[in-house]
């Protein structure tokens, strides 16, 4: 019994080492490239350079809404800055939605950039309207 278990333990001692010994491969050595570590600048957001401002006539306003009323805008900015799409996501009513999507056109954005680099980024904008 002794020489099996002797036996047994030896052949475990065998194929561990057999399992850690490094085996050669056909695989070319990496490039450069994939063993590069990327550094990264960080990520800045989008700055309103300049905002339009938006005259919604007393009639148009609803007594029923808070004071101030809000909304929630989503725009999509473009490497550029400029807004590619607007959505409105908490609406008041068609015309305010469509007075508010006018405005925000004629918003002017510096874009977000990653690693100092221009980028496409969407924002959500809350907008409060008074009366």
């Amino acid at each position: 019994m002794r020489r099996i278990l002797v036996a047994s333990l030896l052949s475990s001692f065998a194929l561990a080492a057999t399992a850690a010994t490094p085996h050669p491969t056909s695989n070319p050595a990496p490039s450069p490239q994939a063993t590069v570590t990327r550094v990264t600048t960080g990520i800045a957001g989008p700055q309103l350079s300049s905002a339009a401002t938006i005259h919604i006539p007393g009639d148009a306003m609803l007594d029923t809404f808070p004071n101030p009323a809000r909304m929630l805008v989503r725009v999509d900015l473009d490497s550029t800055g400029n807004a590619t799409h607007i959505q409105v996501l908490r609406s008041l009513t068609p015309s305010i939605d469509a007075q508010v999507i006018a405005a925000v056109r004629q918003f002017r954005w510096r874009p977000a950039t990653l690693d100092n680099q221009a980028i496409p980024l969407a924002v959500n904008l809350n907008v409060e309207v008074q009366h």
